[in-house]
């Protein structure tokens, strides 16, 4: 049993836990139109180390925490554990897009499930040695 959770636990980390990223999950969607001004502003903050990318259709002006950036149609960011930064995105005529993000896996994390899995598989072959044993 504790074999299956130190591997549920490893799969879990390998496949799940980088897309959740709090409160956006694996991304955001871009829209830039006269509703809301050609304007989108979106803060994100890492608890692991997370790595943010834009995408979209059109140039855009990109300004993080206030600070113009440039204009682009993709860009990159990495923002550290513990860091915020507030995102917005500006043009003149309708866009759309995408925020795609993903955290990295702790390595703390990652030695957890690691060590769980050693220790079922270990106990799991001290059971099959002891039920092997000659019997006296």
């Amino acid at each position: 049993m504790i074999t299956l959770v130190g591997l549920a636990y490893l799969l879990f980390l390998q496949f799940v836990f980088p897309s959740l990223v709090p409160f956006h999950g694996g991304g955001e969607q871009i829209i830039l139109n006269k509703v809301n001004d050609y304007t989108q502003q979106i803060p994100w903050e890492a608890n692991f180390k997370l790595h943010l990318s834009i995408y979209t259709n059109e140039t855009v002006e990109l300004y993080s925490n206030g600070e113009y950036l440039g204009d682009f149609t993709s860009y990159k960011f990495v923002v550290e554990p513990g860091e915020y930064i507030l995102v917005r995105l500006k043009s003149d005529s309708p866009v759309s897009g995408r925020f795609a993000a993903w955290q990295e896996i702790p390595s703390g994390r990652q030695a957890l499930g690691f060590t769980i899995l050693l220790v079922g598989l270990i106990g799991l072959g001290s059971s099959i040695s002891a039920m092997r044993a000659p019997k006296r």
